[in-house]
């Protein structure tokens, strides 16, 4: 006796409209997102479409900060910088955070327990990610030392949006 054909569930069948719908004439109703509009002249894709930012590649860096405005300010310094900034998400330990992302530089605040400690630094480094630490006049934490025996880069904070760019670059290279 012959066995039944096995279907497969990961193919579609014939078409599929995944991200539309269909109105009542059988039209098609495309979700507003999929509009084929303009992107505005500051978004980063049209930046670097237009040939304005050819030296800049977004790469993913993962931001620690024990005060969430300054991780925030500094994620979009970053992301002005033409980078694409990762934060840990919540509850999420700083270890897992870097295996989830994976990124090319991690930005940690001096004042972060868990980050800004050679535990953490240590596998960083070796996972290929560079790291640099920054701090302000308000840092509670004097991290020089491990700074010095690690060979990470302290920046002051605050700092210039071009002088963070090219710092960024720098790290990056």
């Amino acid at each position: 006796m012959a066995e039944p054909a096995v279907r497969a569930t990961n193919v579609y069948p014939a078409v599929v409209r995944v991200k539309g719908r269909e109105s009542r004439d059988g039209g098609v109703i495309w979700s507003p997102s999929c509009s084929a509009r303009a992107p505005h002249p500051s978004s980063p894709t049209t930046r670097c479409a237009s040939g304005l930012d050819d030296d800049v590649s977004r790469h993913s860096i993962l931001v620690f900060s024990s005060d969430p405005l300054a991780a925030a300010l500094v994620g979009a310094a970053i992301e002005l910088s033409g980078h694409s900034p990762r934060f840990a998400q919540s509850e999420e330990a700083a270890r897992a955070a870097l295996l989830r992302v994976r990124p090319r530089l991690v930005v940690i605040d001096c004042d972060h327990d868990e980050a800004c400690s050679e535990a953490f630094v240590g596998p960083a480094l070796m996972m290929g990610s560079r790291v640099m630490l920054f701090r302000s006049r308000r840092t509670r934490r004097d991290v020089s030392e491990l700074a010095t025996r690690l060979g990470l880069r302290v920046v002051e904070l605050p700092i210039e949006h071009d002088s963070l760019s090219d710092v960024l670059r720098e790290m990056l290279a």
